[in-house]
């Protein structure tokens, strides 16, 4: 009985060692790797007012688009405002700012407190205001939407050559209709690429039930700007919001197009975060960690800057090397940015 004994703690304490030699061999996929704390590049903010997304003081959270239960009886416009005052976020709202001051204000002190800079779009009077306010904190793009209001050929040239302008993003064309390869934009990216100007471009699905509130809006596959870049083969491009959820020809167009590149914006919120998290790791996944910018789409909501830093911070597949890569050292490297 006592050999027997013996031999059964013998074999309990070597499958005991066994199992534990296999759990630290497995990482813990549940526990991210240290966070990164900066510097950062945030390649999508925009110059906004307070009520630039309709009355000031809506919510947001992660999931924005998801289980909205909407009744077509009921306009959509109306319906989404609603939404953005009533408490489908419970306690993890982010609360768009009150004034335009705030906006500015907010989203300055949320760039410094993160060590971060940022490419910013907006009407030329207000971007200018916002650079005045913090001028070592933005990189300047137009505000580009296909629409009267938009600055010429030639004042986009005379924006690059003096300085006024580095990036030519955020183009929002496709709420008017217009895709990356239609002939219109051709100028513009003969432009581009002649100034050796990095470009970023709306592509994917906008805000939830677009069509409704932009009439001429069109969904855009990332396989839109697939002419545009064969035609020019040395032009440097991100996809604005990584061409969500078009998935599958976006990872066609990153192993066929080197010179591609997407940024995160808008995506901390546009869906929940297991399904962002599930499409970043694709795209992770398939070899493209080096092409993925950070970016919010901060427009009237500062929150989405610390939203958006956590959440890829929180990513449990993402090494510390892969978050700094996204955070900074991807944009550093498209930008061409000095050491």
């Amino acid at each position: 009985m006592r050999e027997r004994l013996v031999m059964a703690k013998t074999w309990l304490s070597a499958a005991l060692g066994m199992l534990l030699a296999a759990c630290a061999a497995v990482p813990d996929a549940a526990v991210p790797a240290a966070r990164y704390d900066g510097p950062i590049i945030d390649m999508h903010l925009h110059a906004f007012r307070a009520n630039g997304n309709g009355p000031p003081g809506q919510k947001v959270c992660a999931g924005l688009a998801a289980d909205a239960r909407y009744d077509p009886r009921d306009p959509w416009p109306r319906a989404f405002v609603a939404r953005g005052f009533s408490d489908f976020c419970g306690g993890d709202a982010i609360v768009g700012a009150m004034t335009d001051a705030e906006v500015r204000d907010s989203t300055i002190e949320a760039l410094r407190r993160n060590k971060a800079i940022g490419v910013l779009s907006g009407p030329e009077a207000l971007r200018k205001e916002w650079m005045a306010a913090a001028p070592d904190l933005f990189i300047p793009g137009p505000a580009f939407g296909g629409s009267a209001d938009d600055p010429s050929l030639q004042q986009l040239r005379t924006g690059f050559a003096n300085g006024d302008l580095e990036v030519f993003a955020e183009i929002t064309t496709q709420y008017r209709g217009i895709k990356a390869d239609d002939p219109v934009l051709e100028p513009y990216w003969q432009m581009a690429a002649e100034l050796d100007v990095p470009v970023g471009i709306h592509i994917g699905v906008g805000l939830p039930g677009s069509p409704h509130l932009y009439p001429d809006f069109v969904l855009q596959s990332p396989r839109s700007l697939e002419p545009v870049l064969k035609r020019h083969p040395t032009l440097r491009v991100y996809a604005i919001h990584a061409g969500w959820p078009f998935t599958d020809d976006l990872l066609a167009m990153l192993y066929a197009f080197p010179q591609l590149y997407v940024d995160t914006g808008v995506l901390q919120i546009a869906t929940t975060r297991a399904e962002y998290h599930a499409f970043l790791k694709r795209l992770v996944d398939a070899g493209f960690v080096d092409r993925i910018m950070y970016g919010t789409d901060q427009m009237n909501w500062p929150g989405l800057i610390d939203e958006g830093i956590n959440a890829i911070n929180d990513a449990p597949f993402l090494t510390y090397e892969q978050k700094k890569m996204i955070l900074h050292d991807n944009a550093a490297r498209f930008l061409r940015m000095e050491p």
